[in-house]
Formats: structure tokens, C-alpha cells, sequence
């Protein structure tokens, strides 16, 4: 890994683009070290500062309109596809959509200092339709500040950064393979964790038309996912509809003396 320092070094700007344009992508590829190491080194002359910004913005822009276009193009579908790497991906699809909706332009300002929204947001852009002017701009402004974030940073702290890059990127390939492993482990335990404490018993239809007709019968609640819950055109008898992405809201407020029951796709 000890070309990466070398690699900016020699092609700045560009260099800067790929690894911003691969982090925006999707891929699990930090791209600030980098910008903070560009910066760092426009303060010796070795790259410019202005080339080493516009490479990262175009490169962060040239991602995000890709992803823009999937949005438009596959719809909800895509983000369904984004979030399958969450525990939840139906929770996970209508949060992101009902944030998105309610501060849209703050989420796309701010996106590429959050982890996850900032592969989310620009598909929700184009899956709400919004007009490719006013979502450039805004993107445009969010990756500006992001870039000159992460430049800046570099340039303040320019000749310890620049001592030290060969050894620091000498092992970010060690660190983000450990990184990977670690965040692989700990979703799978927190699964099985979620399994042993969360596991309920199952009720069949049979068994629920019964208990509704009794004295006190069972609550029953409505979790179908938002397109699910659309294209039907029936619930059961007496239940109650609650999204998945805001069951947490509600949850507390359920009766602690009345049997639940739950239904879904």
C-alpha cells in the first residue's frame, strides 16, 4: 500500500478523483485520509490545491449522478437492493425515504460525512424525482464542503500529515481488511443475537380467526412494508396498521395485558 502517497504525490488531482469517485460508488474505500494527504502535500507545491479539490468534487458529483440515474430508473427498488446489507432492510428503506422527504436538502449537504446515507442519498434524490438542477446544486455544495473539509484539514496539519503518510498508508490495507473482518463478525453475532432473544412463537390463520373470536382477543398489527401495504386492497378484520420504520415510535405505547400478534409479507 505504499504506492497510495506516491500515487497522489505523482497524480494528484486525479488520483483524488478515482478514490473519491470509488468511495461515492459504493465501494468500502475511505476517501477524507486521502483528501487530508492531498492537502498536506499542496502545502510543499507537490500537488496543486485547486486541481486536488475539483478532483474530488467531480469525482464525489460523477458517482452520485450514476447513482442518481439508478434511482430514477429502478425506482424503490434500488434502495431495497442498497439496504440489504442492513438488519432490517424493509425498516431501512422507509426510514431513509421518510428523513429523505422531511430534510431533503440538509441530508444531501451533509451526506458525505455520514457513512451509509451517503450511498443512500443520491438514488433517493431520483426516486423522489427531484429536478436534476436543484439536486446538482445542492450536491455540488455538500461536496465542496466535504472536499475542502478534508483538504483543509490537510493543509493545517500539512508537514506531519506528509512525515507520516508512507507509514500510515503502509497499513491502511491491514487496518481495512481487519475493519471488514471485525464489522463481518459483528453482524453476525448481533443476528444470532437478535435470533436467541427476539424469536417468537408462530400463529397460524386457523388459530387467530379463533382467538379474534373471543372475549379478549389478541391485538393484531399491520407491519406490511409501504408497497405491500399499497397494492392490497384488504387487512385483517379489527387490526391495526403500523409501519416498520415507525413501529419504534409506538412501541411502548402497545397494552402489556393483551396478546400480540404480528403480520407481514
Amino acid at each position: 500500500m505504499d504506492w497510495f502517497p506516491a500515487m497522489i504525490a505523482r497524480h494528484g488531482g486525479a488520483a483524488i478523483f478515482l478514490v473519491c469517485f470509488l468511495e461515492n460508488i459504493g465501494l468500502p474505500f475511505p476517501a477524507f485520509p486521502f483528501l487530508m494527504l492531498g492537502g498536506a502535500y499542496s502545502v510543499s507545491g507537490t500537488v496543486s490545491f485547486p486541481l486536488v479539490v475539483a478532483g474530488a468534487v467531480t469525482g464525489a458529483l460523477g458517482a452520485d449522478l450514476i447513482w442518481y440515474a439508478v434511482g430514477k430508473w429502478r425506482g424503490r427498488g434500488i434502495l431495497g437492493s442498497l439496504c440489504r446489507m442492513s438488519f432490517n432492510p424493509d425498516v431501512c428503506v422507509e426510514s431513509a425515504v421518510d428523513q429523505f422527504h422531511r430534510r431533503k436538502i440538509a441530508t444531501i449537504l451533509f451526506a458525505k460525512f455520514l457513512p451509509g446515507v451517503n450511498t443512500i442519498m443520491p438514488p433517493l434524490a431520483g426516486v423522489a424525482a427531484m429536478p436534476l438542477s436543484r439536486f446538482l446544486a445542492a450536491d455540488l455544495i455538500g461536496a465542496l464542503l466535504w472536499a475542502s473539509a478534508g483538504t483543509g484539514l490537510g493543509r493545517i496539519f500539512g508537514k506531519e500529515i506528509a512525515s507520516h503518510a508512507e507509514t500510515l498508508h503502509g497499513g491502511m490495507g491491514w487496518i481495512l481488511v481487519v475493519g471488514l473482518a471485525a464489522y463481518l463478525a459483528w453482524r453476525i453475532a448481533y443476528r444470532y443475537y437478535l435470533i436467541r432473544h427476539y424469536n417468537t412463537p408462530r400463529i397460524g390463520p386457523e388459530e387467530l380467526h379463533r382467538k379474534l373470536s373471543e372475549p379478549e382477543p389478541p391485538l393484531v398489527l399491520d407491519l406490511r412494508r409501504d408497497d405491500d401495504y399499497e397494492r392490497s386492497d384488504r387487512m385483517i378484520d379489527g387490526s391495526y396498521r403500523l409501519r416498520p420504520a415507525t413501529f419504534h415510535r409506538f412501541a411502548h405505547h402497545l397494552p402489556e395485558d393483551r396478546d400480540l400478534v404480528f403480520y407481514c409479507t
